[in-house]
């Protein structure tokens, strides 16, 4: 009986184990590659959505003490944390108080019916108040500008979703002042 040989055309073909080696380990590298860079976006973006959201939180809060200190005929009361105030509401005079809760992290307003939160998640705060030299004064009757320092916070630090952001409003002046 005669065998013939298989020509070199017609040999089983297919990749060596060195060679699916050398492509398994080259996708892992890939896929790897791809995942952080995955990882590193998904927490940019929940960082950029976080920062948003402190900025607007921020921008209602002063914008409403704005409007209240705009309308404020007397400040009765001042410490570091709190301001309470009286504001002309239509003809009717209205006890308005700021205050910054540190247990909770809020700065909560209260007024004649009722309170409402006006920024959450505030690691400080502090109220300076201003004469009508814009001198630093401790004397309710003489404030005539309040300013407010908040730094507010949100995100998770381990996974890299922490934002921190530094409120300052501006100058906010009293009503009944000359300034």
């Amino acid at each position: 009986m005669v065998t013939k040989a298989q020509s070199s055309s017609k040999r089983a073909r297919g990749f060596t184990l060195v060679e699916v080696m050398i492509a398994a380990s080259l996708a892992g590298v890939i896929t790897l590659g791809v995942i952080s860079s995955l990882t590193y976006l998904g927490r940019n973006l929940v960082r950029v959505a976080n920062n948003s959201d402190l900025q607007t939180r921020a921008a209602v809060a002063s914008a409403t003490m704005q409007k209240d200190v705009g309308n404020a005929t007397t400040v009765t009361s001042i410490s570091s944390t709190s301001v309470t105030m009286t504001i002309d509401n239509n003809g009717t005079a209205e006890s308005i108080t700021y205050a910054f809760d540190s247990g909770a992290g809020e700065v909560i307003r209260t007024g004649p019916s009722h309170s409402y939160t006006v920024l959450r998640n505030v690691q400080s705060c502090s109220f300076t108040f201003s004469d009508a030299d814009s001198a630093v004064t401790t004397n309710p009757t003489a404030v005539r500008k309040i300013e407010v320092d908040a730094r507010t916070a949100t995100g998770v630090a381990n996974v890299g979703t922490y934002v921190t952001y530094e409120i300052v409003t501006p100058a906010m002046i009293v009503a009944t002042s000359s300034l």
